[in-house]
């Protein structure tokens, strides 16, 4: 099966085209578009909506689906996409609740994984406005899950990052933030891998296996850069940039909140999302749509 979608989320909507089976993805075409989730950008948005669903056709897509991040529930400029979405057979948006994004992630991760991962295992995924964590047995619905509003972004608005961030302003955020993760008591396991947008450049800074140790060095690899030095540096769109500095610290604080190292991942997330649909409607009896 072919999957396009178009992500919304607050500073930034990517576009990915996949082709998914039961338990690997392959990422076709991926490109991320810099623009503000607000009615100001409603014109762009639902330009690049049409857009990106024609050309995800014109690819072969069986389904073409329009997914937004959680804060954006409820609010104007989503359900003036509805309509959009609805005009070029994508709609409605679908918004993942947190424990959605959160179990989705962890499939995500551990479905192409296979036998690799021991039982249990637990899966984090750093996000713009919360860290969700799921723990379980690879490859199924996991079995705990929880969340705590530290993302990327929110922690940069609470610790009133400058860009770029002073050393008192990451620390402070550490500090918030690990504090926040240590209140979730989640089940032990051996391994926690920790999904973001920019796991790869997360790894290059901090290395495979990451303690706080680690986590401060690659904040100090990047302290004194902008983020237009970070997306010159790394050639990340600046959207991802400015969030480079908060996803550190997101796996600074699930490092020292869980007392564990953690390495950094990647996961198709519309994959992801198809991959719980299956697991959930199995669970329940239903047949697969």
């Amino acid at each position: 099966m072919i999957l396009g979608a178009i992500e919304i989320s607050l500073r930034s909507t990517r576009f990915s085209l996949s082709e998914v089976s039961s338990g690997s993805a392959r990422r076709i075409v991926e490109r991320r578009h810099a623009v503000t989730a607000g009615v100001d950008g409603l014109d762009r948005i639902s330009a690049l909506i049409m857009a990106e669903a024609e050309c995800a056709r014109d690819h072969g897509a069986d389904r073409v689906e329009v997914l937004a991040v959680p804060t954006l529930r409820g609010s104007r400029l989503i359900r003036l996409l509805d309509r959009v979405a609805d005009a070029v057979g994508a709609g409605p948006i679908h918004i993942p609740t947190r424990r959605d994004w959160a179990a989705a992630s962890f499939l995500g991760v551990t479905v192409p994984a296979g036998d690799f991962l021991p039982d249990p295992v637990s899966v984090a995924v750093i996000g713009e406005t919360a860290i969700g964590l799921a723990v379980g047995t690879p490859g199924e619905v996991p079995e705990w899950i929880g969340s705590r509003p530290v993302g990327a972004s929110t922690m940069t608005r609470k610790a009133r990052f400058q860009d770029p961030p002073r050393p008192g302003q990451i620390e402070a955020a550490i500090t918030g933030a690990s504090r926040g993760i240590a209140s979730m008591f989640p089940p032990e396991t051996d391994r926690v891998l920790v999904v973001s947008s920019l796991a790869p450049v997360v790894e290059r800074l901090c290395g495979p296996s990451i303690g706080p140790e680690e986590a401060r060095k690659g904040l100090g690899a990047i302290l004194g850069q902008t983020s237009e030095d970070i997306s010159a540096w790394f050639g990340a769109e600046m959207a991802l940039a400015r969030h480079l500095p908060g996803i550190i610290v997101g796996h600074a604080a699930l490092a020292e909140g869980l007392g564990v190292r953690v390495e950094p991942a990647l996961c198709d997330l519309p994959a992801s999302l198809e991959w719980l649909a299956e697991r959930e409607q199995l669970v329940t009896g239903q047949e697969p749509s």
